[in-house]
Parts: C-alpha cells; structure tokens; sequence
C-alpha cells in the first residue's frame, strides 16, 4: 500500500464512509492472501471473518486446528480496524497484543469482533473476541493502538 492509498483510506474514515472502505479492504491483496474478510457495519465493532477455514490455516504438522499465527493475525487486523474511529488525529499503528488461546480452533469458519475499552492519551486499548463456528469463544486478545501517526 502506498501513500496515497493511505490517503484515501483516512478519508473514507473521517468522512464515515464504512461501506466504501470496507470493499476496499477486502479488494485488498493482504486480506485475499489470507482468505479473511472485515466488516464495518458497526465500525464501533468491527469484524473479521474467515468464511471457510482452509488447509493453509491449520498449524502444525497434520493438525486440524486453525493455527496461533493465523489467529494472531486475525486479532491483529481487527483491533487495528478500532483504530478507523480516530484517523481524524492521524494513523495507527498496533502497540502491543496478547493473545490468550482458549481452546484450539477446529471449526471450519472463524469471526472475530473487536470492542475498544477506553482510550488513554495517544492509545486505544482494545479486547478482541475469537469465535469458531459454534459461536464458542476459542481465543480473546487485548491489545493497545498507537494513534496520531504522522503521515
């Protein structure tokens, strides 16, 4: 993604045009290599979703859960999108997370939802919510934002 990509991205933001930045996120190469895709019907809450969990998610050898790595990331992309709220005061960028895995991930489709708890200064600290296809919660992560990054 290049600069004005970026550009085009914080406006849609600061002018609430959630749908048209949802379909560009999930045009996006990122998102189509890793088979997700987001939803921010509710940027308050916004979603990412693995519709069909395929091989290449799975972790280890022979395994049939849904890798940590890929969970991880799937957390990652959706505290990040928390941060959409507050690209009136620049970007952001991921602090830090934490990942606390539940129980493993056998499911053939996964959402995560993700809730900002309070905002501190230049941070947005946020909880992420994991669901495998049962609607049981298999993972949660707890995350902080850095906001106000100068383009």
């Amino acid at each position: 993604m290049n600069l004005t990509q970026l550009y085009k991205y914080r406006t849609l933001a600061t002018t609430g045009k959630w749908k048209e930045l949802e379909e560009l996120f999930n045009k996006s190469i990122q998102l189509q290599h890793i088979g997700a895709s987001i939803s921010l019907s509710n940027p308050e809450q916004p979603q990412v979703h693995i519709a069909k969990v395929e091989d290449y998610h799975l972790g280890g050898i022979g395994s049939d859960a849904v890798h940590g790595g890929t969970i991880a990331a799937i957390a990652d992309l959706a505290l990040g999108l928390l941060g959409l709220l507050h690209y009136k005061d620049g970007m952001t960028a991921t602090a830090q997370l934490t990942v606390h895995y539940l129980k493993p991930f056998r499911t053939s489709s996964l959402t995560a939802t993700a809730i900002t708890q309070k905002v501190v200064g230049n941070r947005v600290f946020g909880t992420v919510e994991l669901f495998n296809d049962k609607n049981e919660m298999c993972a949660i992560a707890y995350g902080a934002l850095a906001k106000g990054i100068s383009m």
